[in-house]
C-alpha cells in the first residue's frame, strides 16, 4: 500500500479492478480552457483567504482614532542626546502635552503647544489622548 491505496505491479490488472468497480474511472477528460478557469478560481479562493488572514492579522493591534480641533492630545517626544549640553534623551519624558490646530489628512494633525506656538505635522500613531 502506498499513500492509502493498492499498488498495481502488472497492467493486466486494471482491466480485472474496472470489471469490479473498484478503480475510479477517469474516462472523462477536461480541456485546456476548463483546466485553467478550475485552477484560476482556486487560486482567487486561496488568495482571498490568505488576504482575510492578513487583514486580521495587520488590523490586530490597530486603533482608530480621530482626533478634534482644540482637543489637548500628548505628542511623542523625538528628543536626542547630547554630550556636550549633557542632555539623556531616556530620561527626558516620553510625551508632551499640546493641543491640536488643525487636520491635515487622515492621520496627520498639525499640533501647537500649550502657549499657542506651532510645532508641526505629526501622525495619530505619535499621539495620545
Amino acid at each position: 500500500m502506498a499513500f492509502g491505496q493498492h499498488m498495481v505491479t502488472n497492467g493486466s490488472t486494471y482491466q480485472l479492478l474496472r470489471n469490479l468497480n473498484v478503480l475510479e474511472d477517469r474516462t472523462m477528460s477536461f480541456n485546456r480552457s476548463d483546466t485553467f478557469d478550475v485552477i484560476r478560481s482556486r487560486a482567487a479562493h486561496f488568495m482571498k483567504k490568505q488576504q482575510e488572514r492578513n487583514v486580521n492579522q495587520y488590523n490586530l493591534r490597530s486603533r482608530q482614532v480621530a482626533y478634534d480641533v482644540g482637543q489637548e492630545v500628548y505628542r511623542k517626544n523625538f528628543s536626542q542626546s547630547n554630550l556636550e549640553k549633557g542632555f539623556n534623551a531616556k530620561l527626558a519624558p516620553t510625551f508632551i502635552k499640546c493641543k491640536v490646530r488643525r487636520k491635515c489628512g487622515n492621520s496627520y494633525y498639525e499640533l501647537e503647544d500649550l502657549q499657542g506656538k506651532l510645532i508641526g505635522t505629526y501622525h495619530a500613531k505619535d499621539m495620545r489622548p
